[in-house]
C-alpha cells in the first residue's frame, strides 16, 4: 500500500483568515508551468465567492521562488493558503501519460482526498486553466454524503472515444478538471492506493489520470450540471468566450490553446491576470508554431502588417530551428 504522506516534504501556510464565515477547502497541484494560471484561477475565485472563508491548498511541484513569493502576495481577509510541497517519491509511469499534460502535476489529484480528510469532508478540486465567474459556493452546495464525488460530464466527442477504449459506460465519462469529493468516502475505498497502482500498472491510459478516475469512481460519483465544468476550445480571438451560457459557473479551458498565451486574446483570463500578482509578468508566445502562424494571419486581416511580418518570421524561426 502507498503512504502518501511520504510524497510530500513539506507543509507550509502561508496565508490564513481571520472571518466569521464557512469555509469552503479547494484544492489545486501545478508545476512551475502552470503557476502563473493557477494563481489567475485562485483569484478568479476569490472575485467571485465573497461571503466563505476559502482555503486552497496548493500541491507544488518544482515551483520556482519567485511564483511562491507571489503567492504570499495574495493577501485578502478569508483567504488562507497552504502550501504541499511534492518530493520525488511521488512517481509515475511516463508511459502511461502520452498526452501534452504535465506528467507529475496531473496525477497529484490522486492523492489530495487522503491528505485533506482530516481537514474537511467535502473538498473541491480545480485544474489550473479555469475560470470561475460565478460563486464556487454553488458548487459546495450539493449533497453527496452518498457518493466519492460529484462530477460533470466530458464532451460527447470525449465519451464516443472512450467507449472504444474501456468497458465502462461512456455516457458517464467525467472530466476530472473540476471534481467535488467527498473525502472519507475516497479514503474508506482507497481510492488514492488503487489510482497510484492502476497509473503505474503498465497499461497505457489515454487520458491517463482522468481515465483511471472514471474507471475506478464508475457507479459511484453523483452527476453535476454543466455550468460547474464548461468546456471550451479557444482560437485566436477567443471569440467563444462571447458564446458561453450566462449561468457558467467554471469556464474549462480544454485542448492546448490556453489562454495565457500572447497569441490567444482571451479577454476573460486578462480581466483576472490583471488583478494577481502575475500582472506584469510576461507572457509565453505560445505552444506551438501553427499557433503562431495562425496569429500572424489575424494581425493581417486586421490590418497589422507589420506586426503580422514579425510574428511571421518568428513562426518561422519555430519552424525551422525549433521544431515546435
Amino acid at each position: 500500500m502507498h503512504n502518501v504522506n511520504n510524497f510530500i516534504d513539506q507543509i507550509k501556510p502561508i496565508r490564513t483568515n481571520n472571518q466569521q464565515f464557512p469555509t469552503l477547502h479547494i484544492a489545486l497541484g501545478f508545476d512551475n508551468n502552470y503557476a502563473m494560471p493557477a494563481g489567475v484561477t485562485i483569484l478568479s475565485v476569490i472575485q467571485n465567492t465573497p461571503n466563505f472563508n476559502l482555503h486552497f491548498h496548493l500541491f507544488v511541484d518544482n515551483v520556482s521562488q519567485t511564483n511562491l513569493d507571489k503567492f504570499q502576495k495574495i493577501n485578502f481577509p478569508n483567504v488562507s493558503i497552504t502550501l504541499y510541497y511534492l518530493n520525488n517519491n511521488f512517481i509515475i509511469n511516463p508511459k502511461t501519460l502520452v498526452l501534452h499534460i504535465p506528467t507529475v502535476s496531473t496525477c497529484i489529484r490522486f492523492i489530495m482526498p487522503k491528505l485533506l480528510v482530516s481537514v474537511t469532508d467535502k473538498l473541491i478540486y480545480l485544474d489550473s486553466d479555469i475560470i470561475c465567474l460565478q460563486s464556487l459556493a454553488k458548487l459546495a452546495e450539493f449533497n453527496i454524503e452518498n457518493y466519492i464525488a460529484g462530477v460533470i460530464s466530458d464532451t460527447k466527442d470525449m465519451q464516443h472515444t472512450i467507449s472504444k477504449m474501456y468497458n465502462i459506460d461512456s455516457t458517464k465519462y467525467f472530466n476530472a478538471g473540476v471534481l467535488l469529493i467527498n473525502t472519507k468516502k475516497w479514503c474508506e475505498e482507497n481510492i488514492s492506493e488503487k489510482a497510484l497502482t492502476m497509473i503505474n500498472n503498465g497499461n497505457i491510459y489515454k487520458f491517463a489520470d482522468q481515465d483511471v478516475l472514471n474507471i475506478l469512481l464508475e457507479n459511484k460519483t453523483l452527476l453535476l450540471p454543466i455550468k460547474f465544468n464548461t468546456k471550451i476550445k479557444i482560437s485566436i480571438d477567443a471569440h467563444q468566450e462571447k458564446e458561453i451560457r450566462p449561468y457558467t459557473v467554471l469556464l474549462h479551458y480544454i485542448s492546448q490553446n490556453k489562454p495565457w498565451f500572447k497569441v490567444y486574446l482571451s479577454e476573460i483570463f486578462r480581466e483576472y491576470l490583471a488583478i494577481s500578482p502575475w500582472k506584469d509578468v510576461q507572457l509565453p508566445l505560445s505552444g506551438d508554431s501553427s499557433s503562431i502562424r495562425n496569429y500572424a494571419k489575424y494581425l493581417i486581416k486586421q490590418n497589422f502588417y507589420f506586426k503580422s511580418i514579425y510574428y511571421y518570421i518568428i513562426y518561422l524561426k519555430y519552424k525551422l530551428f525549433l521544431k515546435k
